[in-house]
Formats: C-alpha cells, sequence, structure tokens
C-alpha cells in the first residue's frame, strides 16, 4: 500500500537538494567573477608597468596589489639580487632580462582569459597572449597558465606557467625562474 508520506519526504529531500545545488553554483559563479577579476587586474597592471627583466621595487609596488605574499616575496629577493649583484657602472646584463611574466621575452601586447578552473581556494586560468613576431608584421600568439590563490577574501596571482608552443619561448613557471635567479646570486662566480 503506497501513502502520500514517503513521495512527500521524497520531494522534500529533492527540493533540499535543489537549493544546495543552486547555492553551490551559485558561489562558484561569484568565485569566478572574483578570480577572473584578479586576473584582469594582474595583466592591466602588466600592460600598464611593462617589466624588463625582474620588475624594479618601484614596479613592485603596483604588483603587490594582484599577486600572492609568497610571490611578492620572491620578486623582492630577486630584484634585491640583481640590485646588489651588478656594478652600477657595468655593462653586464643583469642575470633575467625580458618578459618574466609571459612566454615571450618581448612580452605581451594583449590577452584574453580562456578559461578557469576554481577550486575553493586555488584556481588556475589559462590565457591567451598575442605578440608582434620579431622581425615580422604578424601576430604571435599563444596561451600560458596563471595560478591564483584566495588571500583573506580576495584572489591574487601566486605563478605562471610559461606554457609557449614554440622553441624559442620560455619554460617553466615564474618561481622557479625567480628561485634560480637568487640561488645563483648566492653561488660564487666561477672563473
Amino acid at each position: 500500500m503506497i501513502t502520500g508520506k514517503p513521495c512527500f519526504a521524497f520531494a522534500w529531500r529533492l527540493a533540499c537538494a535543489a537549493l544546495l545545488i543552486a547555492g553551490l553554483a551559485g558561489c562558484s559563479r561569484g568565485d569566478e567573477r572574483k578570480v577572473k577579476s584578479a586576473v584582469r587586474n594582474f595583466y592591466d597592471t602588466y600592460l600598464t608597468v611593462r617589466p624588463s627583466g625582474v620588475p624594479t621595487k618601484a614596479q613592485q609596488a603596483d604588483f603587490k596589489k594582484v599577486v600572492s605574499a609568497n610571490l611578492s616575496a620572491l620578486l623582492d629577493e630577486a630584484a634585491t639580487v640583481e640590485d646588489n649583484s651588478r656594478d652600477p657602472n657595468s655593462a653586464a646584463p643583469p642575470r633575467l632580462e625580458g618578459d618574466v611574466f609571459t612566454s615571450v621575452d618581448e612580452g605581451a601586447l594583449s590577452y584574453q582569459i580562456d578559461r578557469c578552473d576554481i577550486e575553493s581556494a586555488s584556481a588556475m586560468c589559462v590565457i591567451d597572449l598575442t605578440s608582434v613576431e620579431s622581425g615580422k608584421r604578424g601576430k604571435l600568439t599563444w596561451k600560458d597558465r596563471i595560478f591564483l590563490v584566495r588571500e583573506g577574501d580576495r584572489w591574487v596571482v601566486d605563478d605562471i606557467e610559461y606554457f609557449g608552443d614554440k622553441q624559442f619561448m620560455h619554460k617553466g613557471r615564474l618561481k622557479e625562474v625567480l628561485q634560480q635567479v637568487i640561488k645563483d646570486a648566492k653561488e660564487p662566480p666561477t672563473v
């Protein structure tokens, strides 16, 4: 014999589950907007500052607003190493030349967010980047991956993976490059 109570209980559970799923979807859409906003803030800062090599201390003031405390500390230490390890009267180049925030030494001229994957406290976005091919009039396009973390109530950039597919493009990750600059500066020069 079928009664109305089990159907009511099932409908109630179904309605609660639907509300829970809708609530979670709303949170993820909110996080997606915040993550994409953080990515836009980072790349807008990058396109305004246009650093070559490790950003100077003055340039880092702008980046500190859009990068994680961990990445900021690495940038700061690498800039200190660059400042302290070179004779200002020397023509020797810095340890790190060219753009450190993209796969291409010349850097990007524009960006577009392709997609973002978001977890509770971290996110990864694929970014379409464009520049002008060196010595040519054509466009150079590639993708890099940007990693974000949640610090407090905001999303900030924590690392970049150089994801360019051309042979001449940087490979690896920004944090690895900065750590190598710092390590190289601490080792005595070989003669």
